[in-house]
């Protein structure tokens, strides 16, 4: 390139960067975060005023508001004294866009037609809505309209006329929600396919779980008590229904021409009124609970259903129990520099009655080989449901409260002391429950 050449390329250069300065031209290296009331004073100025992947921090306080999220972003509240209240008019949060987080708030007061909600999404995939009451709402969340691969996790719903509501929506999962006191139903799910309804507790409502016109859903996990419908299908079919814990509802299902799955892998539900025997002590009972001509639990669960999750080592364990004692302080601890673990919690029952224990423990967490209740060495029977992958175990024990703990077999170089510290102080603490017990019936 000759002098002139070069000279003309500078000079274009820096014409060039001359008329760039007259622009306002900026690249966003992180998201914002924008402060309602203090940079905004309503929680919608601050959505028209975020931009994609921004967040929207609302400090507790009333807000009587309709808000229409459109962009992808988190709004998040302080506490769940932030309250968003559409003052009995329309739906009051409404999300047209995808990737949109919303937690920590109250929302409250939608109109009273059965549609008004208190989230309303349309055409949204990947949200998040969690860590919210959702009250007083005709629907207190309502995905709708091909608003797939959503979650919607531990959400306290009461009071609406339909808790949390799916419709021609796919791939969602409802996890962890405590939906209550709804008019219609609990959780709902209309023309909508492949979603998981898992580990949720409907109470107190016209259906707990309601299916219509829908295929291919998972069911599990769920706690469906004190409802007028525990379960109802109409005109679905292909869907299946297991681990869940149906207590104590007027009609404990509903079926309108529907053909479904209710067990996996040798395990049903739990029935609150089924009465019959469990002769080879396994935790399953004997005989299959016929619902209709085209539904059977074949494997109905002589006890509750629990599901634990422990972390060690970078992965996820799950260690799953039936049983006919109520299960408190579940706990999963690891001695001896890593190299052992113990499960460990209490389980109640009525004095003078046998309680037992169906658990399930994966190989990789623990080979079970010790079994001890209030410190003393229990047997158990190892079920043949065992695999490399899991071990299952059945034992029994007289009710009252008392501690169960499982420890896997120990390596020869562990001192023969650390077990008998292990089994004292299982002993000393079922010791001072008992005490503290006595005392507290004295006093």
């Amino acid at each position: 390139m000759n002098k002139t050449a070069l000279t003309s390329f500078a000079i274009l250069y820096l014409l060039f960067a001359i008329f760039l300065m007259g622009f306002d031209i900026s690249v966003k290296a992180s998201p914002d975060i924008i402060h309602v009331p203090n940079d905004y004073a309503k929680i919608q100025w601050a959505i028209d005023n975020a931009t994609a992947g921004d967040a929207i921090l609302v400090s507790a306080g009333i807000y009587y508001e309709h808000v229409t999220i459109d962009k992808p972003l988190t709004l998040q509240g302080e506490n769940r004294s932030s309250i968003i209240d559409g003052n009995n008019t329309s739906h009051v949060v409404t999300i047209t866009a995808d990737n949109v987080n919303i937690s920590g708030f109250t929302i409250q007061n939608s109109g009273p037609d059965f549609w008004d909600s208190g989230v309303y999404t349309s055409f949204s995939t990947w949200c998040n809505i969690s860590h919210n009451i959702l009250i007083h709402n005709g629907h207190g969340i309502w995905l709708n309209l091909h608003s797939d691969n959503n979650i919607l996790a531990q959400n306290n719903v009461s009071h609406n006329l339909v808790g949390i509501g799916i419709s021609t929506s796919n791939n969602n999962t409802v996890t962890s929600n405590y939906v209550f006191s709804s008019m219609h139903c609990g959780i709902g799910l209309s023309s909508a396919s492949y979603n998981i309804v898992t580990n949720n507790i409907a109470k107190n409502n016209g259906h707990g779980i309601w299916l219509d016109y829908s295929t291919n859903v998972t069911v599990t996990g769920n706690t469906v008590t004190d409802n007028l419908h525990g379960i109802s299908l109409e005109y679905s079919d292909n869907n299946t229904i297991f681990h869940n814990n149906i207590i104590n509802n007027t009609q404990q299902t509903r079926i309108i021409d529907s053909t479904n799955m209710w067990d996996s892998d040798y395990e049903g539900n739990y029935w609150s009124d089924y009465e019959e025997l469990d002769a080879d002590q396994d935790g399953i009972g004997d005989s299959p609970r016929i619902i209709d001509a085209n539904n059977t639990d074949n494997y109905p669960l002589m006890g509750t259903f629990s599901d634990f999750t422990i972390e060690w080592e970078e992965q996820i364990h799950h260690v799953t129990t039936i049983c006919n004692s109520t299960i408190s302080n579940f706990n999963f601890e690891v001695t001896y520099d890593g190299e052992n673990k113990t499960i460990r919690f209490n389980v109640t029952g009525q004095d003078g009655t046998t309680g037992f224990c169906r658990i399930r423990i994966p190989t990789t967490l623990m080979n079970t080989t010790y079994v001890y209740v209030n410190g003393v060495s229990t047997p158990y029977t190892l079920l043949p449901r065992s695999n490399t992958t899991h071990k299952y175990i059945y034992f029994t024990y007289n009710h009252s409260t008392k501690e169960v703990v499982i420890i896997p077999e120990f390596p020869s170089t562990l001192p023969l002391i650390l077990l008998m510290i292990l089994i004292l102080a299982a002993a000393v603490r079922s010791k001072k429950q008992s005490y503290q017990t006595k005392h507290h019936t004295v006093s």
